[in-house]
């Protein structure tokens, strides 16, 4: 049986028995109703404010961007601004989601380089942007510790991912972190 994340996002197992192949899809992630205009993990206490709130941000305006086309850059502020940040924390969010599009091609590198089985493109969105921007926390000047970065990432999967996504989030960043 081999897990399989496909372009859409949409995580699932693919196997053959007595010849015939299935594939199954694992819960969906839950950003998709994002996409639709409905505001995602906005009454979760625990990302209300703060870098929390702000890392949150960062990954919806990255998965909108990944699924609308838009730049996330665009996107985060308004996001931002809908979960009453602060203009520290807007700009925090700015700053983080700059460094993810401008380093995407090195930090999905880095990714695929311990992810070898889950290229990043064909990783769930969610998956991918999580890492994305716990990775490129990690290059700001003013970054929390690694292990507040590792835990924060997977507590955003835990919200927006899959069942299996902070487990594969936590596999990621410990290998990467190592």
């Amino acid at each position: 049986m081999t897990i399989f994340a496909g372009r859409s996002g949409r995580r699932g197992r693919f196997s053959v028995s007595a010849g015939k192949s299935k594939f199954t899809t694992h819960e969906p992630d839950r950003l998709d109703a994002l996409v639709e205009g409905e505001p995602v993990g906005e009454n979760d206490p625990s990302i209300r404010g703060g870098r929390t709130g702000s890392r949150a941000a960062v990954v919806q305006a990255l998965y909108e961007s990944d699924a609308s086309g838009h730049p996330a850059v665009a996107s985060v502020t308004r996001l931002a601004t809908e979960r009453g940040l602060s203009e520290e924390e807007i700009d925090f969010a700015t700053r983080l989601v700059t460094v993810c599009e401008e380093q995407r091609n090195e930090l999905d590198s880095r990714i695929a380089r311990v992810a070898s089985q889950f290229p990043p493109e064909q990783m769930a969105l969610v998956d991918r942007n999580v890492l994305r921007v716990a990775l490129a926390e990690l290059e700001m000047s003013d970054a929390a510790p690694e292990k507040v970065v590792a835990n924060e990432a997977v507590e955003l999967a835990r919200l927006f991912g899959s069942d299996s996504s902070p487990k594969f989030v936590n596999g990621v960043l410990g290998a990467l972190l190592r």
